[in-house]
């Protein structure tokens, strides 16, 4: 694995800034279309594996009540990215997901470490994997 240059940190800023503007719109299928068509989504705090954008995009359908009546924002940060030789990019990075109320309230999620593997389709990125896991703190 190697670091990635200036312009596919760049080119892999702008895939992530594209695809949580879909997921906070909710368009949940324009999201799920950043993923492989086999891709799996690991929610590992849950037990929860979602393998198949058909799997991601049912179990997303069945969430959207949830965030009916709020503003969700995705904010991620501290991208870290390596490319394999197979052209592979691994970027680990912070997300903390928030939910405005139409008073203007704003609740936190948790936070997430999330990890996921990138690869070209067509010359466009899209994710193959991602992981994610809740922040929790040591035990002892």
């Amino acid at each position: 694995m190697a670091e990635v240059g200036a312009d596919l940190y760049v080119e892999v800023l702008r895939y992530y800034a594209q695809q949580m503007s879909l997921l906070d719109a909710q368009d949940i299928e324009a999201y799920v279309g950043t993923f492989t068509e086999q891709g799996v989504t690991h929610h590992v705090h849950r037990g929860q594996k979602l393998e198949g954008r058909a799997a991601m995009l049912a179990h997303a359908r069945q969430a959207l009540p949830r965030y009916r009546d709020v503003v969700v924002r995705h904010w991620n940060d501290n991208y870290l990215m390596n490319e394999a030789d197979d052209g592979s990019i691994t970027v680990a990075y912070g997300s903390l997901v928030t939910l405005t109320e139409a008073e203007g309230r704003v609740r936190f999620e948790s936070t997430y470490a999330v990890t996921d593997v990138l690869v070209r389709v067509d010359g466009r990125l899209r994710a193959e994997s991602r992981t994610i896991v809740r922040d929790q703190p040591a035990a002892g």
